[in-house]
């Protein structure tokens, strides 16, 4: 029997259970990345609350089981999320609406920076 670059004719056989499981670890890692692809934002945006007790905010990837997640990126919108004003996120489908918890209205003047999960 002639020995291969390997030392031994047995391991052209251990090459190919080598190339099936590259394969199957290939397989895997697709599967991981549209996982990841799944669970982290999809989208991300910005809005100015307006001078109302609701905004509905626009946004092609929402579904109505996505998670809304909102940050506040100036004062007055921290202050309105520390308040009993704090805002509440209904999601849709291509949108989603934000409503004070009090449902007095908010000044206008706060932003927030918002990112789209859309769970498996």
């Amino acid at each position: 029997m002639a020995e291969n670059w390997l030392g031994s004719a047995a391991a052209g056989a251990n090459l190919n259970d080598i190339a099936s499981k590259l394969q199957i670890a290939n397989q895997i890692a697709a599967q991981m990345l549209t996982l990841w692809t799944n669970l982290f934002p999809r989208s991300t945006g910005t809005f100015t609350m307006a001078a109302a007790a609701t905004k509905t905010v626009t946004d092609a990837t929402v579904l109505s089981s996505s998670i809304i997640v909102l940050m506040p990126t100036n004062a007055a919108a921290g202050t309105l999320q520390g308040s009993a004003k704090c805002l509440y996120v209904t999601p849709a489908s291509g949108s989603f609406m934000v409503a004070t918890a009090s449902a007095a209205a908010a000044v206008g003047t706060e932003t927030f920076a918002y990112a789209v999960l859309n769970p498996l």
